[in-house]
């Protein structure tokens, strides 16, 4: 957990046994100040609007390697292709409170980082806990951009849009927001990231469908698929995903 160490251990976090396999039934309890609260993992509001918490629970407790197996896979593929990474314009969605914008600031070097989520505190805790990190961070409904939301991001000119454990579960990104991250990508531009195989869940049903129709079509040329360790279930299982790099063409 070394790419983590500059998240504080700031609470003592615990996680409750789940009462199912569904990835939202996923409660902890911390002690914060004297009080212990109880919180669902994906209540993203409740968790961003303390420091550091949702990070605490995710990387320290759980053991999520997600920004970091992902980074790497992309440096990989990045190096084979000799893409210039300073001269990358990223979208990153769904970008909660920074942990994988951190890996493509600080570890890839991308050369101008824009965050978008829909959760107004992700917004807070990512200028409050990695301040600086994005160039811009916007909070907006993909699926309902306001013509400003709009023009602003096609201004952008984006040439990369990634987005990491920001699928499925029906409280993550839906296919819509999908359809109009690829939009917002311009044609040979890098499209990444993460979705869930052989899941019951009818939104990973529904991306893995999506990629395969884009890549037989021939709208998304890919490049990469791998499995990766995502993180421990609050039950003592391991989940993995799938990283998916790809080529807009």
């Amino acid at each position: 957990m070394a790419g983590y160490d500059y998240i504080p251990h700031l609470y003592n976090v615990r996680f409750e046994q789940p009462g199912s396999a569904r990835q939202d039934d996923e409660y902890m309890v911390a002690d914060l100040d004297g009080e212990t609260r109880r919180v669902n993992i994906h209540d993203y509001a409740s968790m961003y609007q303390v420091p550091w918490l949702y990070d605490i629970a995710l990387y320290h407790v759980l053991k999520c390697e997600t920004p970091t197996e992902m980074s790497g896979a992309i440096k990989g593929v990045w190096d084979e292709h000799n893409v210039d990474m300073e001269g990358l314009r990223v979208l990153e969605l769904g970008a909660g409170s920074g942990a994988f914008g951190h890996e493509l600031r600080h570890t890839l070097g991308v050369g101008r980082l824009i965050g978008l989520d829909i959760e107004p505190k992700a917004a807070e805790a990512a200028k409050r806990d990695r301040p600086g990190l994005y160039d811009e961070y916007v909070v907006a409904d993909l699926t309902a951009l306001s013509t400003a939301e709009q023009e602003m991001l096609e201004d952008e000119q984006f040439n990369t849009v990634a987005m990491a454990s920001a699928t499925g579960w029906g409280n993550h990104i839906p296919m819509a927001g999908f359809e109009k991250g690829f939009e917002l990508l311009r044609p040979g531009g890098w499209f990444i990231f993460h979705v869930k195989p052989n899941d019951p869940d009818p939104e990973c049903i529904e991306l893995c469908d999506w990629v395969q129709a884009k890549v037989d079509s021939g709208a998304l040329r890919q490049a990469y698929r791998r499995s990766h360790f995502h993180r421990k279930s609050s039950n003592g299982s391991e989940i993995f995903y799938d990283v998916v790099l790809g080529v807009k063409e």
